[in-house]
């Protein structure tokens, strides 16, 4: 394990940076949504869309930009 994690950051993963993203939820929601599939799905969409909207948010301050879609 610990020669394929060498290999993947000095060979594979490019040296750029990384941002880790995490969605931390109360345990009584987490036992919840490792069963319930169908509540599951809207809870993800709303971490990507907010992360999204972060990230478009910081390329129109950093880059001056009017719109990003």
């Amino acid at each position: 394990m610990g020669d394929t994690a060498a290999n993947l950051a000095d060979l594979v993963i490019p040296e750029v940076g990384v941002r880790q993203y995490v969605l931390s939820l109360p345990f009584w929601l987490r036992h919840r949504l490792a069963y319930d599939s169908p509540l599951l799905t809207p809870v993800v969409q709303a971490f990507v869309d907010a992360v999204f909207t972060s990230l478009r948010q910081r390329a129109k301050r950093r880059f001056g930009l009017r719109r990003a879609t």
